[in-house]
């Protein structure tokens, strides 16, 4: 199994909800290089309020999928403003499951508490209306 390091400021992000392709947020990601699907290796829980996902790390519920993006600093910055990283959400590296099956360290965005509904599985499907 491989092992990826990135520097502190760039690497990877890890998109689990409204970022992911299809979905109404990804216009933030225009540019950034889309590594592919890609799924938690620890697990987490779900949750969906008002069409909004939230990852939380307190309850270990299963792995979530979702895609995985090759990001530099510039990018990191512009989508911490969109999660409002740190006031709302909190921007922390975790391990993901890359396309090619090897173990990488992403950044995903964190909720600090649950909020909502917990989703039945790790996979957020965007329903518009």
């Amino acid at each position: 199994m491989t092992q990826h390091s990135n520097p502190p400021d760039d690497g990877f992000v890890f998109v689990y909800g409204t970022l992911k392709q299809g979905c109404r947020n990804h216009h933030w990601m225009r540019g950034t290089p889309c590594m592919g699907p890609a799924r938690t290796v620890d697990s987490y829980a779900l949750y969906l309020e008002q069409r909004i996902p939230f990852l939380f790390k307190g309850e270990s519920r299963y792995p979530v999928t979702g895609e995985l993006y090759d990001v530099d600093a510039e990018q990191l910055a512009h989508l911490d403003v969109l999660e409002r990283h740190p006031e709302w959400y909190t921007r922390e590296r975790i391990a993901v499951r890359a396309p090619d099956g090897s173990q990488v360290e992403a950044w995903a965005y964190f909720c600090p508490a649950p909020i909502g509904r917990l989703l039945p599985d790790g996979v957020y499907l965007e329903q518009l209306d």
